[in-house]
């Protein structure tokens, strides 16, 4: 559902191959920095962290004209499609605000996969 080279512009820098596992994939930087790390969910999952971010008093927005719903976090996105949710979570230094746009962008792109 997300490329590398997407994960790598989300994350601003290259990033490992992926591991993946059952309803998941992970890309991490490389040891020698910086702290990047992309995680990507599908299934009940997805919808998992999203419920316990919402418990926890997370500020989600929803972000429109996205899936059928979608909320965005700092450092996360979480996209609905036909019942089907994904999960897009970075993990960096940076700032989190910085990164808004380019997970709301990406979370486009993976309704296009979907």
């Amino acid at each position: 559902m997300v490329p590398k080279a997407a994960a790598e512009r989300l994350a601003g820098t290259p990033l490992e191959d992926p591991v993946a596992a059952p309803e998941s994939c992970t890309y991490t930087g490389p040891i020698s920095g910086p702290v990047a790390q992309v995680e990507v969910y599908a299934g009940a999952g997805a919808k998992k962290i999203l419920d316990i971010d919402r418990d926890l008093g997370h500020e989600l927005k929803a972000v429109a004209g996205v899936g059928d719903e979608a909320y965005i976090e700092d450092g996360a996105v979480f996209v609905n499609v036909d019942d089907t949710w994904v999960a897009i979570r970075l993990v960096s230094l940076a700032d989190p605000a910085a990164s808004q746009q380019a997970l709301a962008n990406l979370a486009r792109d993976v309704v296009t996969r979907l």
